[in-house]
């Protein structure tokens, strides 16, 4: 049995209510679990955008559009990916939404196949994503955990720096810098500068440090 399926959420947005049903028989016949919402709103206020997944969405529907909803989601952080459908969609819309990330952007009237392929690979990525998402977490804990002292250290061997170097640097001694090293590897979960390098490299890429 496919682990996900007991993990993921597949959300239906549409403000058909024949659509929706169609939709929710078809995808739970494949085992996913399914919730459907009848506009934007009531997904933002009523749906845990934490559990992974994903949105299938209608491009235009009374109140928010979908195209609105992407922008909304993109603005609180939300990385749930989205598979757009639509019935009045041109190729202007689809490479705007597949810009901002959607997963994919199908025309309505859907083939089958096609949706359970677009779904699939969409929660594939959301979990990619949750799994992206623990590890910059647990980087920045272990980052935090070091004392002032053994981030100057880290980030001074992430410069290639050797330990007399970094002990001329800090005014301290030779000795005392590699215990700080060590402890630097040991709470990192690095075995050497390499590893420490691209530790400080990733948090800088995430602008977690200066």
């Amino acid at each position: 049995m496919d682990s996900r399926k007991s993990h993921a959420i597949v959300r239906v947005v549409d403000d058909d209510p024949g659509v929706r049903e169609s939709y929710k028989f078809l995808i739970e016949s494949e085992g996913w679990l399914v919730k459907t919402y009848p506009d934007a709103e009531s997904f933002l206020s009523g749906d845990d955008l934490t559990v992974p997944g994903c949105a299938i969405v209608d491009v235009r529907m009374p109140g928010m559009s979908g195209m609105a909803l992407q922008l909304k989601l993109r603005e609180l952080v939300n990385c749930l990916p989205i598979v757009f459908v639509s019935a009045h969609g041109d190729i202007e819309m689809a490479v705007k939404a597949m810009k901002r990330g959607a997963a994919d952007f199908l025309a309505k009237p859907v083939v089958d196949d096609k949706l359970l392929a677009a779904i699939d690979k969409a929660v594939t990525r959301s979990f990619e994503l949750l799994d992206e998402m623990t590890d910059r977490e647990a980087l920045l804990r272990d980052w935090n955990s070091l004392s002032a002292r053994e981030k100057e250290v880290a980030l001074l061997v992430a410069e290639g720096l050797m330990n007399k170097v970094i002990a001329d640097r800090l005014g301290i001694s030779e000795r005392t810098v590699q215990i700080h090293r060590a402890n630097v590897c040991q709470k990192l979960g690095c075995r050497n500068a390499v590893g420490v390098s691209r530790a400080v490299d990733r948090l800088r890429d995430e602008k977690a440090i200066p």
